[in-house]
């Protein structure tokens, strides 16, 4: 049994473990009555004339597995309901449709959103609740009846029908009969019956509901539900389907003479399937930890779950920092992965107390904007997380050994006096994480009461790895045959014999103990630096070279129409008519450098960062004004060439945390003559030290977000001191005088 088996079987965070992130294929297939939303979200979900009940999942979720069950029986209960209502999936493990996934705001798995039809908009999704085939198909009715301005055409009426319909029925319809159920208010089996004969023609079902007292009375009916038959012909009957139940009513109805199935052009899964046969099993040693997993797992958490969040701030980014930072500090990555990192977390800790837009995080991720060596691979490489099928395993695997490492590391690491000891930071880092990124809520909800119970009792490193050992060990014993299980790689305490002979000791009553020393000795040993393999690795030049050409074309999707747009050079002049042209047409200055030798030293822009004034979700970038053009073109006179921009310079100043702009905005410069006129923008966080952590000490104070030098505030200062004391002097004589006054005039001189 590998090791990776272990790593991959549900642990603390419940199904965490036993499943894997599907390469080419998700839960559901072609062959049930749903529809794969890959590739074509938009256009089925939005604009559509029917209805849609979508599952947005993730394969490898062990909740999202065992609601499957419920969700297929759903799918064949209502699949006569189309095309008034469809039932959908996507797989959001999928790479390729997470964006999708973050578009249609999800951020937890099994999600469920109800479409109306004609929706516009991917946020008039409604949210649906409920794991059982009984409340999920109610909500779908009750959101039918919702829509009664502009329901689905091919959707029934569901309304009860009143007593002119009923008497007027066949001279405004077709249809050979109508069946008409009496029921209690509350019941739904008239309008479910109505539903599953959609797709037939020649009858039509209307509900009678028991507040009706005339048709009640009518027809005599004592008892709910009670059904009447009502022909063309004119003749009235009582429907005795054998059972008061929905399928009675309904396969009574579609045996009856002249009812036959309508010919409904349907939409039907529209995803390729994949052939698992054609799946590559890679040979792993199972003593082995593989770094193409960690490396796998980073990239997973990073790019696709932190991916689903629009903006990151407050809790959610402190979290993203804490994970960060403990994966720096204590992953033994390789060279340009670790130099990844460090630049992350920095740029992730200068904006501690702002609001971070995840596509601002991403450029960072991708490296975009400098030319350092840092790249995190770009795609799933698993070896020792590999499932026996695309749908097993993986991603919950990887993570589970990242933390491993992680904690095991720590503790080698303090034990080596490099860093100071924190017992409880990489559980800290890993609970923040799970809570705020982890997709399977469930999951998250499952640790974190595992957390409150006992994390706290955790007093050292070699206790933080025991912790989560212990956790992990006992949820799978819970969990073990569940149908997340990868056949080939059951749940099973780890470690197994064969990989730690002395860890498991038999009792004279069979009973299995665990001997404690031994075991950490295994996990110190398992999980260390030399235990990692480099196996199925791709070259980090190779992600290098592979990372500069994707960059370059989501450069070339991002360069505006020449036609469209007008082009703004930095060190032209700047009209008062350009920018009252460009605030109409909505405020954003870009600037498009033209490309200078390099022994041709240029004034770089100083910018101020403009509050948006849409939400967040809509911002894709900050507003830049380009204060210095701007100033050039009213006051020639006054511009400042500032000679701190020469490159024989530049090494005089601070390296200052920046977030870039523009792979041609220089913001390093601009911030480096910010600082020497004196000028604070509440971006200039504070300075890099060479062990890597943020000097706080530098921070300045915002002077009215313009261009004002210290200088010139100082003379302000200056003057308004002046003037007050003039002021008070010409108070104090004025006074003293009218004194001297008043004491002339009531004492006069003899």
């Amino acid at each position: 049994m590998p090791v990776s088996g272990w790593l991959s079987v549900p642990g603390v965070l419940v199904v965490l473990l036993a499943t894997g992130v599907p390469v080419q294929s998700g839960l559901y297939s072609a062959d049930e009555p749903l529809v794969s939303l890959a590739g074509s979200a938009r256009s089925l979900l939005l604009g559509s004339s029917s209805s849609w009940l979508a599952e947005f999942y993730a394969s490898w979720c062990g909740h999202c597995r065992n609601f499957k069950e419920t969700w297929s029986a759903l799918a064949r209960d209502v699949q006569d309901w189309r095309p008034a209502v469809y039932l959908c999936v996507l797989d959001c493990a999928e790479e390729s449709n997470s964006e999708t996934c973050s578009e249609f705001g999800i951020t937890g798995y099994p999600s469920m959103k109800f479409f109306r039809a004609f929706a516009e908009k991917t946020s008039d999704g409604i949210r649906v609740s409920g794991y059982t085939v009984d409340s999920l198909r109610k909500q779908i009715i009750d959101r039918l009846e919702e829509q009664k301005e502009s329901p689905p055409p091919a959707c029934p009426p569901l309304e009860p029908i009143s007593t002119p319909e009923l008497d007027q029925f066949f001279e405004n319809n077709r249809e050979e009969y109508l069946a008409v159920i009496f029921e209690e208010n509350k019941m739904y089996m008239g309008r479910e019956v109505a539903l599953d004969m959609l797709q037939f023609e020649g009858i039509s079902v209307r509900r009678v509901v028991k507040d009706q007292t005339d048709l009640i009375e009518k027809f005599k009916v004592s008892s709910f539900p009670t059904g009447f038959l009502f022909s063309k012909n004119g003749s009235i009957s009582r429907i005795d389907p054998g059972e008061e139940t929905r399928s009675s009513y309904t396969n009574l109805l579609r045996s009856l003479p002249g009812v036959k199935r309508a010919n409904h052009r349907l939409i039907g899964w529209s995803e390729k399937t994949h052939d698992d046969e054609n799946t590559v099993i890679r040979k792993a040693d199972n003593s082995k930890v593989y770094m193409a997993d960690l490396e796998s797992a980073l990239h997973y958490s990073l790019r696709v779950e932190v991916g689903r969040f629009h903006v990151l701030e407050g809790e959610r980014l402190k979290a993203l920092s804490n994970f960060v930072n403990v994966v720096r500090k204590y992953l033994p990555a390789r060279p340009y992965l670790r130099t990844l990192l460090n630049s992350l977390y920095v740029w992730i800790r200068a904006r501690a107390r702002t609001k971070v837009l995840f596509d601002d995080f991403e450029d960072v991720l991708n490296n975009k904007n400098t030319d350092q060596k840092a790249v995190l691979s770009s795609e799933e490489n698993y070896v020792g997380c590999q499932g026996s099928k695309p749908e097993f395993r993986g991603f919950p695997c990887s993570l589970w050994t990242l933390f491993h490492m992680l904690t095991v590391q720590a503790s080698e690491m303090t034990t080596q006096r490099t860093v100071k000891p924190a017992p409880r930071e990489v559980l800290s880092a890993m609970r923040g994480y799970v809570k705020y990124f982890f997709g399977c809520r469930e999951c998250a909800e499952h640790f974190e009461r595992m957390a409150q119970e006992s994390i706290r009792t955790v007093r050292t490193l070699d206790e933080a790895i025991k912790w989560l050992w212990e956790r992990h060990n006992r949820v799978n014993k819970r969990l073990a045959g569940a149908a997340s299980e990868d056949p080939d790689f059951p749940k099973v305490q780890w470690p197994m014999p064969e990989l730690c002979p002395l860890c498991q000791v038999k009792t004279e009553s069979e009973l299995v103990t665990w001997d404690d020393p031994n075991v950490m000795h295994f996990m110190k040993t398992h999980f260390s630096k030399d235990n990692i393999a480099d196996t199925y690795l791709v070259d980090e030049d190779v992600l290098l070279e592979k990372q500069k050409k994707a960059n370059g074309k989501r450069d070339k999707r991002d360069v505006p129409d020449q036609e469209n747009k007008e082009e703004i050079k930095v060190n032209e002049d700047f009209s008062e008519n350009t920018f009252d042209k460009k605030q109409e047409e909505g405020g954003k200055m870009s600037s498009v450098h033209k490309k200078e030798p390099e022994d041709r030293p240029h004034q770089k822009p100083t910018i101020i960062k403009m509050k948006p004034q849409v939400p967040l979700k809509q911002a894709v970038q900050e507003e830049i004004l380009d204060l210095d053009s701007y100033g050039q073109g009213l006051f020639l006179s006054r511009s400042l060439q500032d000679s701190s921009l020469h490159k024989e310079n530049r090494a005089l100043h601070p390296k200052v945390l920046h977030e870039p702009q523009d792979a041609d905005f220089d913001e390093a410069a601009v911030r480096s003559r910010l600082l020497k006129r004196g000028v604070d923008t509440k971006y200039l966080i504070g300075v890099v030290m060479e062990n890597g952590d943020v000097n706080w000490k530098g921070r300045w104070v915002k002077m009215l977000e313009g261009g004002f030098s210290r200088l010139d505030i100082s003379l302000c200062v200056l003057l308004y001191f002046l003037s007050s004391m003039c002021l008070f002097a010409m108070y104090l004589y004025m006074s003293l005088r009218k004194r001297c006054l008043r004491k002339r005039y009531l004492f006069p001189q003899a």
